[in-house]
Protein backbone atom coordinates (compact mmCIF):
# COMPACT_ATOMS: atom_id res chain seq x y z
CA UNK A 1 0.00 0.00 0.00
CA UNK A 2 1.93 2.99 -0.77
CA UNK A 3 2.17 5.83 1.21
CA UNK A 4 -1.24 7.57 1.96
CA UNK A 5 -2.49 11.04 3.89
CA UNK A 6 -5.00 11.46 7.25
CA UNK A 7 -5.61 14.57 8.59
CA UNK A 8 -6.91 15.26 11.59
CA UNK A 9 -9.34 18.14 11.19
CA UNK A 10 -10.15 21.16 13.94
CA UNK A 11 -8.74 22.48 16.74
CA UNK A 12 -5.13 21.87 17.63
CA UNK A 13 -5.48 21.89 21.26
CA UNK A 14 -7.14 18.49 21.08
CA UNK A 15 -4.94 16.67 19.43
CA UNK A 16 -2.39 14.88 21.12
CA UNK A 17 -4.04 11.72 21.98
CA UNK A 18 -5.48 10.82 19.15
CA UNK A 19 -2.31 11.51 16.96
CA UNK A 20 -0.66 9.11 19.52
CA UNK A 21 -2.98 6.26 18.73
CA UNK A 22 -3.85 6.91 15.39
CA UNK A 23 0.03 7.01 14.52
CA UNK A 24 0.45 3.45 16.87
CA UNK A 25 -2.22 1.51 15.63
CA UNK A 26 -0.89 2.16 11.72
CA UNK A 27 2.36 1.57 12.32
CA UNK A 28 1.97 -1.49 14.19
CA UNK A 29 -0.30 -2.62 11.53
CA UNK A 30 2.12 -1.79 8.99
CA UNK A 31 0.70 1.49 7.29
CA UNK A 32 2.35 3.73 5.37
CA UNK A 33 -0.02 7.00 6.45
CA UNK A 34 1.13 10.10 7.05
CA UNK A 35 -1.24 11.48 10.46
CA UNK A 36 -1.46 15.23 10.04
CA UNK A 37 -3.29 17.84 11.38
CA UNK A 38 -5.52 20.72 9.96
CA UNK A 39 -6.96 23.35 11.44
CA UNK A 40 -9.02 25.28 8.49
CA UNK A 41 -11.18 28.04 9.59
CA UNK A 42 -14.91 27.40 9.30
CA UNK A 43 -15.31 29.28 6.71
CA UNK A 44 -12.91 26.91 4.45
CA UNK A 45 -13.55 23.95 5.74
CA UNK A 46 -15.86 22.46 2.70
CA UNK A 47 -12.16 23.46 0.96
CA UNK A 48 -10.08 21.52 3.09
CA UNK A 49 -13.07 18.65 3.20
CA UNK A 50 -13.25 18.57 -0.91
CA UNK A 51 -9.07 18.00 -1.00
CA UNK A 52 -9.82 14.68 0.55
CA UNK A 53 -10.53 13.33 -3.00
CA UNK A 54 -7.71 13.07 -3.84
CA UNK A 55 -5.84 9.36 -4.49
CA UNK A 56 -3.52 10.34 -1.42
CA UNK A 57 -6.09 10.27 1.36
CA UNK A 58 -7.41 7.88 3.31
CA UNK A 59 -10.22 9.97 4.49
CA UNK A 60 -10.13 11.77 7.68
CA UNK A 61 -10.39 12.44 11.79
CA UNK A 62 -12.97 15.68 11.96
CA UNK A 63 -13.13 16.52 15.71
CA UNK A 64 -14.68 20.10 16.88
CA UNK A 65 -15.53 22.54 16.39
CA UNK A 66 -16.58 21.35 12.73
CA UNK A 67 -18.63 17.86 13.43
CA UNK A 68 -21.79 19.44 12.71
CA UNK A 69 -21.22 21.39 9.97
CA UNK A 70 -19.09 18.54 7.99
CA UNK A 71 -22.34 16.39 7.89
CA UNK A 72 -23.64 19.36 4.91
CA UNK A 73 -20.19 18.50 2.86
CA UNK A 74 -19.56 15.28 2.30
CA UNK A 75 -21.99 12.89 -0.41
CA UNK A 76 -23.44 10.53 2.06
CA UNK A 77 -23.73 9.58 6.22
CA UNK A 78 -24.22 6.21 7.79
CA UNK A 79 -27.01 5.90 9.94
CA UNK A 80 -25.24 7.36 12.77
CA UNK A 81 -23.95 10.54 11.77
CA UNK A 82 -27.61 11.05 9.90
CA UNK A 83 -29.24 10.29 13.50
CA UNK A 84 -26.97 12.50 15.89
CA UNK A 85 -26.33 15.32 13.21
CA UNK A 86 -22.26 15.18 13.41
CA UNK A 87 -19.59 13.43 11.69
CA UNK A 88 -16.26 12.47 13.44
CA UNK A 89 -14.57 10.25 10.54
CA UNK A 90 -14.70 10.59 6.59
CA UNK A 91 -13.92 7.74 4.48
CA UNK A 92 -12.75 8.01 0.59
CA UNK A 93 -13.89 6.24 -1.62
CA UNK A 94 -12.70 6.75 -5.32
CA UNK A 95 -13.49 10.48 -5.51
CA UNK A 96 -17.14 10.24 -3.33
CA UNK A 97 -16.86 11.07 0.44
CA UNK A 98 -19.01 9.25 3.80
CA UNK A 99 -19.32 10.39 6.72
CA UNK A 100 -19.54 7.94 9.75
CA UNK A 101 -20.18 8.93 13.42
CA UNK A 102 -17.53 6.54 15.51
CA UNK A 103 -18.74 8.83 18.39
CA UNK A 104 -21.64 6.57 18.65
CA UNK A 105 -19.41 3.60 18.92
CA UNK A 106 -17.96 4.80 21.80
CA UNK A 107 -20.62 6.00 23.78
CA UNK A 108 -22.49 2.69 23.43
CA UNK A 109 -18.83 0.85 24.58
CA UNK A 110 -19.21 3.40 27.80
CA UNK A 111 -22.56 2.55 28.62
CA UNK A 112 -22.27 -1.29 27.77
CA UNK A 113 -19.03 -1.30 30.21
CA UNK A 114 -20.95 0.89 33.23
CA UNK A 115 -24.72 -0.37 33.23
CA UNK A 116 -26.59 -3.28 33.97
CA UNK A 117 -26.20 -6.06 31.47
CA UNK A 118 -29.95 -6.60 31.03
CA UNK A 119 -30.76 -3.59 29.10
CA UNK A 120 -34.05 -3.66 30.43
CA UNK A 121 -32.39 -2.87 33.95
CA UNK A 122 -31.23 0.16 32.29
CA UNK A 123 -32.10 3.55 33.88
CA UNK A 124 -34.85 5.79 32.26
CA UNK A 125 -33.91 9.31 32.76
CA UNK A 126 -30.74 10.81 32.05
CA UNK A 127 -28.77 14.14 32.02
CA UNK A 128 -26.27 15.20 29.02
CA UNK A 129 -24.12 17.90 30.12
CA UNK A 130 -23.09 19.65 26.37
CA UNK A 131 -24.12 20.37 23.11
CA UNK A 132 -21.38 19.87 21.09
CA UNK A 133 -21.03 16.47 18.76
CA UNK A 134 -20.22 14.68 21.38
CA UNK A 135 -23.39 14.98 23.41
CA UNK A 136 -25.16 14.64 19.94
CA UNK A 137 -23.71 11.10 19.94
CA UNK A 138 -25.10 10.38 23.85
CA UNK A 139 -28.44 11.71 22.44
CA UNK A 140 -28.85 9.55 19.95
CA UNK A 141 -27.39 6.47 21.43
CA UNK A 142 -30.08 6.77 24.89
CA UNK A 143 -32.83 7.50 22.16
CA UNK A 144 -31.79 4.36 20.62
CA UNK A 145 -31.55 2.52 24.68
CA UNK A 146 -35.25 3.07 26.19
CA UNK A 147 -34.39 6.08 27.91
CA UNK A 148 -37.83 7.94 28.20
CA UNK A 149 -36.75 11.28 29.35
CA UNK A 150 -33.09 13.34 29.09
CA UNK A 151 -32.41 16.72 29.64
CA UNK A 152 -29.41 18.72 27.76
CA UNK A 153 -27.73 21.13 30.25
CA UNK A 154 -25.01 24.20 28.00
CA UNK A 155 -23.83 26.72 29.15
CA UNK A 156 -25.13 28.70 25.99
CA UNK A 157 -28.89 27.26 26.13
CA UNK A 158 -29.62 28.21 22.50
CA UNK A 159 -27.07 25.74 21.47
CA UNK A 160 -28.64 22.87 23.60
CA UNK A 161 -32.05 24.25 22.08
CA UNK A 162 -30.44 23.49 18.69
CA UNK A 163 -29.39 20.39 19.67
CA UNK A 164 -33.05 18.93 21.00
CA UNK A 165 -34.58 20.37 17.71
CA UNK A 166 -32.27 18.22 15.56
CA UNK A 167 -33.86 15.13 17.24
CA UNK A 168 -37.50 16.09 17.26
CA UNK A 169 -38.83 13.43 15.14
CA UNK A 170 -36.62 10.70 15.99
CA UNK A 171 -37.33 11.68 19.52
CA UNK A 172 -41.65 11.46 19.35
CA UNK A 173 -41.46 8.66 21.71
CA UNK A 174 -39.73 10.04 24.56
CA UNK A 175 -39.20 13.74 26.18
CA UNK A 176 -35.84 15.18 25.17
CA UNK A 177 -36.16 18.82 26.92
CA UNK A 178 -33.10 21.77 26.37
CA UNK A 179 -32.37 23.08 30.01
CA UNK A 180 -30.83 26.23 31.03
CA UNK A 181 -27.70 25.95 33.09
CA UNK A 182 -28.42 27.29 36.75
CA UNK A 183 -27.26 25.23 39.50
CA UNK A 184 -31.12 24.55 41.18
CA UNK A 185 -32.81 23.23 37.62
CA UNK A 186 -29.66 21.11 37.34
CA UNK A 187 -29.82 19.67 40.69
CA UNK A 188 -33.54 18.87 40.26
CA UNK A 189 -32.82 16.93 37.26
CA UNK A 190 -29.89 15.14 38.52
CA UNK A 191 -32.07 14.51 41.43
CA UNK A 192 -34.31 12.16 39.49
CA UNK A 193 -31.89 10.89 36.84
CA UNK A 194 -30.50 7.24 37.06
CA UNK A 195 -27.16 8.33 34.50
CA UNK A 196 -25.11 11.53 33.64
CA UNK A 197 -23.05 11.95 30.75
CA UNK A 198 -20.52 14.70 30.89
CA UNK A 199 -20.23 15.71 27.48
CA UNK A 200 -18.93 19.63 27.95
CA UNK A 201 -14.95 19.05 28.67
CA UNK A 202 -15.45 20.60 31.57
CA UNK A 203 -14.14 17.28 33.54
CA UNK A 204 -10.46 17.87 31.88
CA UNK A 205 -10.39 20.51 34.80
CA UNK A 206 -8.99 18.24 37.65
CA UNK A 207 -10.30 21.39 39.93
CA UNK A 208 -13.43 21.86 38.86
CA UNK A 209 -16.60 19.36 39.27
CA UNK A 210 -19.65 20.27 36.45
CA UNK A 211 -21.85 19.70 38.95
CA UNK A 212 -22.36 20.71 42.59
CA UNK A 213 -21.40 17.47 44.85
CA UNK A 214 -24.23 18.39 46.59
CA UNK A 215 -26.71 17.75 43.94
CA UNK A 216 -25.55 14.49 43.19
CA UNK A 217 -28.28 11.27 44.14
CA UNK A 218 -26.94 8.11 45.85
CA UNK A 219 -26.06 5.48 43.43
CA UNK A 220 -25.89 7.28 40.19
CA UNK A 221 -24.26 6.44 37.40
CA UNK A 222 -21.82 8.91 35.25
CA UNK A 223 -19.96 8.15 32.35
CA UNK A 224 -17.28 11.55 31.76
CA UNK A 225 -16.21 11.57 28.46
CA UNK A 226 -13.03 13.67 29.74
CA UNK A 227 -9.63 12.22 28.61
CA UNK A 228 -8.05 11.84 31.98
CA UNK A 229 -5.73 9.09 33.64
CA UNK A 230 -7.92 9.33 37.16
CA UNK A 231 -11.17 9.58 37.99
CA UNK A 232 -12.25 13.19 37.53
CA UNK A 233 -13.70 15.49 40.49
CA UNK A 234 -17.52 14.37 39.30
CA UNK A 235 -16.75 11.05 38.78
CA UNK A 236 -14.90 10.88 42.30
CA UNK A 237 -18.00 12.92 44.08
CA UNK A 238 -20.26 10.39 42.57
CA UNK A 239 -18.61 7.01 43.93
CA UNK A 240 -18.66 8.30 47.41
CA UNK A 241 -22.24 8.17 46.94
CA UNK A 242 -22.28 4.65 45.99
CA UNK A 243 -21.99 5.62 42.08
CA UNK A 244 -20.81 3.70 39.31
CA UNK A 245 -18.26 5.74 37.26
CA UNK A 246 -16.58 5.57 33.90
CA UNK A 247 -13.89 7.95 32.27
CA UNK A 248 -13.86 8.86 28.81
CA UNK A 249 -10.87 6.19 27.84
CA UNK A 250 -13.34 3.16 26.82
CA UNK A 251 -15.60 5.52 24.68
CA UNK A 252 -12.59 7.33 22.87
CA UNK A 253 -10.74 3.70 22.10
CA UNK A 254 -13.89 2.25 20.89
CA UNK A 255 -14.40 4.98 18.59
CA UNK A 256 -10.52 5.37 17.59
CA UNK A 257 -11.01 1.43 16.53
CA UNK A 258 -14.01 1.60 14.92
CA UNK A 259 -12.64 4.79 13.07
CA UNK A 260 -9.43 2.18 12.59
CA UNK A 261 -11.89 -0.18 10.57
CA UNK A 262 -13.39 2.24 8.66
CA UNK A 263 -10.14 3.39 6.94
CA UNK A 264 -8.29 0.24 7.03
CA UNK A 265 -10.39 -2.87 6.58
CA UNK A 266 -8.47 -4.06 8.97
CA UNK A 267 -8.90 -5.20 12.93
CA UNK A 268 -7.13 -2.35 15.41
CA UNK A 269 -4.63 -3.38 17.49
CA UNK A 270 -6.42 -2.62 21.05
CA UNK A 271 -3.01 -3.44 23.15
CA UNK A 272 -1.26 -1.06 21.31
CA UNK A 273 -3.82 1.79 20.89
CA UNK A 274 -4.52 1.49 24.88
CA UNK A 275 -1.15 1.51 25.47
CA UNK A 276 -0.54 4.92 23.72
CA UNK A 277 -3.17 6.32 25.30
CA UNK A 278 -2.34 5.90 28.22
CA UNK A 279 1.59 7.01 27.25
CA UNK A 280 0.33 10.20 25.74
CA UNK A 281 -1.95 10.83 28.96
CA UNK A 282 1.05 10.24 31.40
CA UNK A 283 3.00 13.05 29.29
CA UNK A 284 0.27 15.30 28.96
CA UNK A 285 -0.09 15.13 33.20
CA UNK A 286 3.48 16.05 33.39
CA UNK A 287 3.53 18.36 31.00
CA UNK A 288 1.10 20.44 33.54
CA UNK A 289 2.52 19.34 36.29
CA UNK A 290 5.82 20.89 35.22
CA UNK A 291 3.74 24.03 34.30
CA UNK A 292 2.51 24.74 37.49
CA UNK A 293 5.71 24.57 39.59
Amino acid sequence: MPEQRLPIIGSSNQTTPIEAVLRAGLETAGLEVVVEHWEPRPYRLGEAIAELRGRDYLGALVIAPHKEKATTLVGTLSDDARLSGALNVIVRDGTRLRGHNTDMDGIRAGLAAMLPRVLGRWPRVAVVLGAGGGARAAVAVLIGSGFQHVAVFNRHLHKAEALVAHFARTARHMEVRARPWHETILEAEVSRAGLVIDASGLGADEAASSISPDALPDHLFVLDLALHQSATPLMREAKTRGGTVANGQASFLAAQAAAFRLWTSKEPPADVLREALSSALGAANREVAVAGD
